[in-house]
């Protein structure tokens, strides 16, 4: 993202300068069989990048994490196996979950998980008031239309 905003204030002489750079260093590496990306390993067969980078950009996909969190994310996910921390469901695109005083990570959580803990501010006596009112209030006997 801060490459293409820096991509914003260039020319479009220096922009379409850049492409051709990129075009012709992607295809020398397809010409050497090396993955253009980390431009250290071969190309995985049939492919342009190598397998590890094809890795990443699996993690990518589904984590949508800087490099250095990706891996940290696959393995919480494994730990948790694909399930939220919060509703045991499983998680489509998950959410780290941390705490805003001290940062510390607490897991991986579903983006409706983490709403809802986002909207009792992690505060652990509201969560609890809440639990108590749900549970402890069955309905008063009137019913809304469904």
């Amino acid at each position: 993202m801060v490459l293409w905003i820096l991509d914003m204030w260039k020319s479009e002489q220096e922009r379409q300068k850049n492409l051709n750079y990129q075009k012709k260093r992607r295809e020398a590496c397809k010409e050497k069989g090396i993955c253009p990306n980390c431009t250290k390993n071969p190309a995985a067969p049939g492919r342009t990048c190598c397998s590890q980078c094809l890795e990443d950009k699996k993690l990518c996909l589904k984590f949508g994490a800087s490099r250095a969190f990706r891996q940290v994310y696959a393995e919480m996910f494994e730990r948790q196996r694909g399930l939220c921390g919060i509703c045991h469901e499983p998680m489509k695109r998950p959410v780290l979950d941390h705490c805003h005083k001290t940062m510390e990570v607490r897991g991986l959580l579903c983006s409706n998980c983490n709403i809802g803990l986002g909207q009792f501010k992690d505060n652990p006596k509201l969560l609890e008031s809440a639990m108590i009112y749900v549970r402890d209030n069955a309905g008063i006997g009137i019913k809304m239309k469904s």
